[in-house]
């Protein structure tokens, strides 16, 4: 059923309120290039007829918050049940996931490597695909649907083969949907699971559904009103009366879409500046006095798993007064003014006030190491060469005597002794942790099963992939580029995909050649092959901080945390056992340590009102410069007074180290 709706700033349904001196302004978003610029959770799905929910659901009770230790020796009398609740089954396929807690079970293999699953009771005898479990650790059972009900489903997983098969464990309280029987299935312990009995908690097997989940969201960017009338550099300066959403959409049976809008006098939302979000059809008039810039979010719902709604287009609709145009004398020369780039999940920043960070610049002295660089790329590269020549034995057999977290503090201090960790994950967040540490941004990042670090660069605006760990037995590090330009984990991978490894280069931080990737022998292992199948992120980098959430023995056994972002080739995801996949770049590459610049006219003919919008992770205030003068402190919001002939405004980001971000540059002449 086809449904045109709107939903207004108003009591009245479907109108908008004209005055003398408003005018009707709009934007649509219909279009794959508009929906782009949109931000949507992992539920949603971006196709050329629109937005809709995507078919696919994973069902967990656990994050797979767990260590090679929390292990179910499954074997002989030993089984163990999994449930999982379902509201109903609705669903086109099922595939269970079962984590196997061992990095190569090889014992497994050998044995003859099956399993049997009870499903409700009803046995599947599950010969293991190792090649299925593509880059290992994830068991993979076809379940037939027909075998699911409403309720509560029972997953019995048992194994008659001579070795065991090591199933994890994460520690919890609740939904307490996980047990243990040693005595082949006649009575069930819910509390007591692991070797000794010393785990209450869930046993990581997933369950991944072909149905739509129940809700999603789709939110777009913020949105300056007076781009509505104007493109321009220079917006006129208006004043909003009303604001509607006009909807185009496909709602079957047992379906719906919420829209909702907030609004506000900053650039991005701030709840001492924006009101909170509220059902567009409930806005009274009034609400929206003020509102400058706005936001709107769609939210899709089923209560039908086979049917979802679709959104084929979205018009916001406003009638704005102009309140003050810019003064025809005035013509902008120059716009060099940085964009901000936002994703739609949530990044946590180390937090430059935490004392272990300072702890750690002091104690190693990594405002020294990197004094005498001339650039902020070449610190990143003197970090990397130091961090790495850390580690005499490369991976070598000292380096697995300690399982070291990711704590840069730890690790710097126990390497020499030969007791830390010598692997990629340790290498890469030890500097990622130093870089944080004299005011650098990095993150961390994964390549299929090697961990490497993503830093960013003021200078080429932009993430940037460094590999710390680029050679199993050498102080080499690097970085990618291609045509004298760094490259992130996305463009590497896109390259691998098209066939075109050959085209990136590997540039060692330190003094060595480079080397071309695919032309790589001895370190094969840790180059073009790593680029291609998948790559993920943490959503934080203030485990300085806290060592939890997160994979505390990462790369000891194959990966099981649920709290990565992966990116995915197509919209069903290949890796069927993680939540958090996305193909859009955006939840991949934000921007950050840059200052947009919003300009508008006031009652003055002489005068712009300027607004600063950033995110700087440890923001501490704007830097402004007019007419190359002294670079002086400003807030967010001030006036430009113009003169006649050429007027340049510049402003930049600082950060709580005293750094800068990058500066946005606009010239006039009037």
């Amino acid at each position: 059923m086809k449904k045109c709706c709107w939903l207004a700033c108003l009591a009245v349904f479907g109108v908008l309120a004209g005055s003398a001196g408003a005018a009707e302004h709009q934007k649509v978003f219909a279009s794959p290039k508009d929906w782009d610029a949109t931000l949507y959770d992992w539920k949603i799905d971006v196709g050329p007829s629109g937005v809709g929910l995507l078919k696919t659901e994973l069902v967990t009770d656990e994050m797979g918050i767990t260590t090679g230790g929390m292990s179910e020796d499954v074997i002989g009398n030993t089984w163990i049940k999994k449930e999982f609740m379902l509201d109903k089954v609705q669903a086109a396929s099922a595939v269970l996931l079962i984590h196997f807690n061992r990095y190569v079970p090889e014992e497994f293999k050998k044995a003859g490597g099956f399993l049997w699953v009870d499903v409700n009771g009803r046995a599947i005898k599950l010969d293991i695909d190792f090649p299925r479990m593509l880059t290992g650790g994830w068991v993979r059972c076809d379940v037939p649907v027909a075998y699911l009900v409403p309720g509560l489903n029972s997953v019995v997983i048992r194994n008659e083969t001579k070795a065991p098969f090591y199933a994890s464990i994460e520690a919890s309280k609740v939904p307490n949907r996980s047990a243990k029987s040693i005595d082949g299935g006649k009575t069930w312990d819910y509390s007591h699971l692991g070797k000794g009995g010393f785990i209450d908690g869930e046993y990581l097997v997933r369950l991944r559904l072909g149905r739509y989940p129940d809700s999603a969201e789709i939110l777009s960017d913020y949105i300056e009103m007076a781009s509505l009338i104007s493109d321009a550099p220079v917006k006129p300066a208006v004043r909003l009366r009303t604001i509607a959403l006009e909807i185009d959409k496909l709602t079957p049976a047992g379906t719906s879409v919420a829209l909702e809008l907030r609004g506000g006098t900053t650039p991005a939302y701030a709840p001492d500046t924006w009101i909170p979000w509220k059902a567009a059809a409930a806005l009274a008039e009034g609400d929206c006095k003020g509102w400058r810039f706005v936001q709107w979010r769609a939210t899709l719902r089923t209560a039908d798993r086979r049917v979802t709604p679709l959104i084929k287009k979205l018009t916001v609709r406003a009638d704005l007064d102009v309140t003050g145009q810019p003064a025809g004398t005035i013509k902008v020369a120059t716009h060099d003014n940085q964009q901000i780039v936002r994703g739609y999940y949530n990044f946590a920043f180390q937090d430059a006030a935490e004392p272990r960070l300072g702890e750690l610049r002091n104690r190693y002295r990594l405002d020294e190491i990197v004094a005498h660089c001339s650039s902020e790329f070449e610190q990143f590269r003197v970090l990397a060469f130091w961090i790495r020549g850390i580690w005499r034995d490369g991976w070598g057999k000292h380096s697995f005597a300690l399982h070291t977290p990711w704590d840069a503090l730890i690790s710097l201090e126990l390497a020499p002794q030969y007791k830390a960790s010598g692997m990629c994950v340790i290498y890469s967040n030890t500097f990622v942790q130093c870089a944080l540490a004299v005011g650098l941004q990095a993150r961390g990042n994964i390549l299929d099963h090697h961990f490497v670090s993503e830093v960013w660069s003021n200078e080429y605006k932009k993430w940037v992939t460094f590999d710390i760990a680029a050679s199993t037995d050498s102080i080499r590090s690097s970085f990618h580029m291609k045509d004298d330009l760094p490259l992130n984990a996305l463009e590497t991978h896109a390259l691998a995909r098209a066939g075109r490894k050959d085209q990136v280069w590997i540039v060692p931080a330190g003094p060595y050649p480079k080397i071309n990737g695919a032309d790589q022998k001895k370190e094969n292992m840790l180059g073009p092959d790593q680029w291609e199948p998948r790559f993920g992120m943490p959503f934080r980098n203030n485990y300085l901080t806290s060592w939890l959430p997160g994979e505390l023995e990462h790369g000891f056994i194959q990966y099981h945390y649920d709290g990565y972002l992966w990116w995915k080739d197509a919209a069903i995801p290949a890796y069927e056992e993680y939540t958090y996949q996305s193909s859009h770049p955006r939840d991949f590459y934000w921007t950050i340590n840059q200052a947009q610049v919003f300009l508008s006219a006031t009652d003055k003919p002489a005068e712009l009102a300027v607004q600063l919008d950033t995110v700087t992770p440890n923001f501490a205030g704007y830097r402004v410069r007019v007419d190359g003068g002294e670079w002086k402190e400003s807030g967010a919001n001030f006036a430009w007074a113009l003169h006649i002939g050429t007027n340049t405004l510049e402003a930049k980001p600082v950060n709580a180290f005293k750094l800068d971000g990058i500066t946005s540059l606009v010239k006039i002449e009037y």
